[in-house]
């Protein structure tokens, strides 16, 4: 028992004994006559085994003590997040000179290298057969932490390593993290030995204790070939965060980096989302933020819109929105207009259309109103303005119902208001399935609908897109997709929309929708950016705090 002991301090990798008397071995798994009950790599290797992420050497033995290479355990760390079918789409030849079809490792080393987990080294070498060293292994399982959002939390002091200075810049931070989180220990000495390789049985228990400790929690990330197409994506549940949408420097027309949104926003979630015209930076549909709508566009009335209710509750709605304003004076008196719209440009000197504005337009109109009453937060007129432009209040304080010019028949409301009368302002999403509405930007075209593939080339120009760019070529594309548990899939891949509507439904989305993409798609999650940031700055974003 001492002579063990003494081993599992050489190797470095968890010095407690894993089995306890009364635990059997799991009856799905392989018996092998070199991995006896009571060793202590025993239960790692078995629970690996029967998650099918390591297999034995031949039917009845595992070898614990045999070295690793780095292609078995790329081939560990891919077998944990893609099935057989998923493996086989990686069967090409990659960046890496020396991996070749032909070898049994080949798509587990192009999944690794395309989802960011190995570099391989500069002479483009992967070096599949090289044995592991120790700080490899630290690289690798942060690496594929970070790429499948798994969450390593540190839980003890960090060990100031009496060879720290041994360990290559590219892994120390990797080995005092995995070290912090409880998944390598070092020798008895204070030392590492980064250089030392590793036995399979090693392996085995500092992976069992890698994914034992860190989890998904709060998201998940996919990076993987769906349909053959290269696939980033995060995976959440909308309950779990504070959704709402960030406008570029807080404005309808405004336009701001991803970076800075991101960094103001506090958002551990964001992607691009609602088109906007590249020269005036105004939204393309309507969006709503925090159950306040930040503007009108019913342009399109079949155009889709990504919702989410009070509940968290998300679903792909089509509807146009209008205000109802009824003004209300002491003696009864009431007078209605309808179709209101909201936060947008009068598309001339003699537009007429009624409109209310909120400082997410500004500190003022910019133009002059033809008539404008200022109404505060309880819905009283604190302000009759004619012919001017005039001063909208701050969010919480109230709005401006204007108009720039008069219909022919104008009817007696603005005529009839004044400074004390009350106005009320009714909100209604014709079309929707419901009317508690937090959040919604309209984007599209529509992609899924019921689990299956849904629109084309008719149903895209009804929903206002006829730019083959969108409708039919392949591009850099982004989408959020909704799963029947509630949980949101937002993913980017390049590829035609029908091919992004596939992919939806091959990831079990039971409704999705398109998204700006393109010099727009960005997608920010957990610290890390799954697309851009590019250069081109936004209008808005969806962010999740």
């Amino acid at each position: 028992m001492k002579k063990k002991q003494g081993f599992r301090f050489l190797a470095g990798f968890l010095c407690c004994v894993l089995l306890v008397c009364g635990i059997t071995l799991p009856a799905s798994a392989a018996q092998f006559s070199d991995v006896p009950y009571g060793e202590w790599f025993s239960e790692s290797v078995y629970d690996l085994v029967d998650q099918g992420i390591v297999n034995g050497k031949t039917p009845t033995t595992f070898k614990p003590y045999d070295k690793l290479t780095r292609a078995e355990f790329v081939t560990m760390l891919a077998k944990t997040v893609l099935t057989k079918s998923e493996v086989d789409q990686y069967r090409f030849k990659g960046s890496f000179r020396d991996v070749f079809p032909s070898q049994w490792y080949n798509p587990y080393v192009n999944w690794a290298s395309e989802a960011g987990v190995v570099n391989g080294y500069e002479d483009k070498t992967f070096r599949p057969e090289q044995y592991v060293t120790r700080e490899e292994l630290a690289r690798m399982v942060t690496n594929f932490a970070r790429a499948t959002g798994r969450q390593m939390t540190p839980d003890t002091t960090e060990i100031n390593f009496t060879d720290k200075a041994k360990i290559s810049n590219f892994a120390k931070a990797s080995v005092s993290l995995c070290q912090r989180c409880g998944i390598i220990n070092g020798y008895e000495d204070g030392s590492f030995r980064p250089g030392n390789t590793a036995n399979r049985g090693e392996a085995a228990t500092l992976y069992a204790r890698f994914l034992k400790k860190c989890a998904s929690v709060d998201y998940s990330i996919l990076r993987k070939r769906v349909n053959n197409i290269p696939v980033r994506a995060v995976e959440f549940d909308p309950s779990n965060f504070r959704p709402h949408v960030a406008l570029g420097n807080n404005l309808v027309d405004g336009q701001e980096s991803a970076s800075s949104i991101v960094q103001r926003s506090g958002a551990r979630i964001a992607v691009n989302a609602a088109f906007f015209d590249m020269k005036s930076y105004m939204p393309v549909g309507t969006i709503v933020t925090d159950g306040r709508v930040v503007t009108i566009d019913n342009k399109y009335p079949d155009k889709s819109a990504f919702t989410l209710d009070s509940s968290g509750n998300a679903s792909v709605e089509n509807y146009v929105t209008w205000y109802t304003a009824t003004l209300q004076k002491e003696d009864g008196f009431e007078s209605v207009i309808q179709k209101v719209s909201a936060n947008k440009w009068p598309s001339s000197s003699t537009d007429a259309a009624r409109l209310v504005f909120t400082r997410d337009w500004g500190h003022t109109l910019c133009f002059d109103a033809k008539d404008a009453v200022t109404v505060d937060s309880e819905g009283f007129i604190t302000s009759v303005a004619a012919d001017k432009d005039v001063a909208i209040p701050s969010l919480d304080e109230g709005y401006v119902l204007a108009q720039r010019s008069r219909r022919q028949y104008e009817g007696d409301f603005f005529d009839s208001c004044q400074v004390g009368d009350r106005i009320s302002l009714d909100l209604n999403y014709d079309g929707s399935s419901t009317q508690d509405i937090m959040l919604s930007v309209a984007a599209g075209p529509r992609l899924v609908k019921n689990g299956q593939v849904y629109g084309g080339l008719n149903t895209y120009i009804s929903e206002g897109f006829s730019d083959p760019n969108i409708t039919t070529y392949t591009a850099l594309r982004m989408c959020i997709g909704i799963k029947p548990d509630g949980n949101l899939l937002i993913a980017t891949a390049t590829c035609t929309l029908q091919e992004l509507s596939s992919i939806l439904v091959k990831l079990g989305c039971s409704d999705g929708i398109n998204l700006d993409g393109g010099g727009s798609a960005t997608l920010y999650v957990g610290g890390q950016w799954l697309c851009g940031p590019q250069s081109r700055k936004l209008n808005n974003m969806i962010v999740f705090q």
